[in-house]
């Protein structure tokens, strides 16, 4: 008896430990949502959709501008649902208003009804770090000089103005570095996820709200360099918030 004791008490830790590790590859196996949301972006001027090179736009100073360059980051998607409960990304997406195209696409959405979506225009803090994203040209060239910071520019925007004196001069818009991260407000959207059927969000960015509300952002009074002045990029990091709108 006590060899069959003995039997059955190791058959038993036996039994146990292989259902251990059942449970283990279990959880290890578990399968993330097969659903997504593709966000498509788009780039205007006050309704207008933005052409480049070209002084067709006025902003809220009354300067006349072009645009040569937008680019800038965005991270940190949350899409909420009604119940307040939401997914949040950890994906960072470079956006080169230049591309003819820009999707975003947020994968492994949990299916159901979404109300609301929130973003970082930049790139948060614990990812913020010289050299931590892929190392392509695109993020290379988005690179903030170490000795101001480190890390990257959340925003690039240049082009050319008129003076007052109807004088064609270049400006440079940057943002960086942690302090000046852009937590856009939340905008409404009533978006279904669902296995295999495409859901698509059009997104647009005003780019004349850089210029405006709540600071009046004057070329000719501010100045037409933001990089490392932290006074004139909180004036953007303020306007900031409110760039983008939902195209239903």
């Amino acid at each position: 008896m006590k060899n069959i004791s003995t039997i059955a008490i190791l058959n038993f830790i036996l039994i146990s430990i292989g259902l251990g590790s059942c449970k283990k590859e279990l959880i290890n196996q578990v399968e993330l949502p097969n659903t997504s949301l593709t966000i498509e972006i788009s780039h205007e001027v006050n309704g207008i959709l933005l052409e480049f090179d070209s002084i067709l736009y006025q902003n809220s100073s009354e300067s006349p501008y072009s645009v040569s360059r937008l680019e800038y980051y965005i991270s940190g998607i949350k899409l909420y649902k009604e119940d307040s409960t939401f997914l949040h990304s950890d994906a960072t997406y470079y956006i080169n208003a230049r591309n003819k195209e820009n999707k975003l696409l947020v994968q492994h959405v949990v299916e159901g009804d979404y109300t609301a979506i929130e973003f970082l225009i930049g790139i948060a803090a614990d990812k913020n770090i010289s050299n931590s994203l892929e190392n392509t040209t695109e993020n290379i060239n988005m690179q903030w000089p170490d000795v101001i910071g480190g890390g990257y520019h959340f925003l690039k925007l240049e082009g050319r103005y008129l003076d007052t004196a109807g004088v064609n001069l270049g400006y440079t818009m940057h943002v960086g570095t942690n302090e000046m991260l852009i937590k856009h407000r939340k905008l409404n959207i009533n978006i279904h996820i669902q296995k295999e059927k495409p859901a698509i969000l059009n997104c647009i960015m005003n780019v004349n709200e850089w210029f405006q509300n709540p600071h009046t952002y004057n070329f000719n009074v501010d100045g037409n360099y933001t990089m490392a002045i932290p006074a004139l990029m909180q004036h953007l990091k303020n306007n900031g918030y409110d760039t983008f709108l939902i195209q239903n």
